[in-house]
C-alpha cells in the first residue's frame, strides 16, 4: 500500500507541472505529435 501513495505523490507532483489550461494543452499536443 505504501508503494501506491509513493506512486500517487509522483503523480500528483507532476500534475502540478501543469501550472495553467495552457501548459496542459500545449503538453497535450507534444504528446500526440510523438
Amino acid at each position: 500500500m505504501a508503494q501506491r501513495l509513493d506512486r500517487l505523490e509522483e503523480l500528483g507532483e507532476s500534475l502540478l507541472d501543469f501550472t495553467t489550461i495552457d501548459d496542459l494543452y500545449a503538453w497535450l499536443d507534444r504528446t500526440e505529435k510523438v
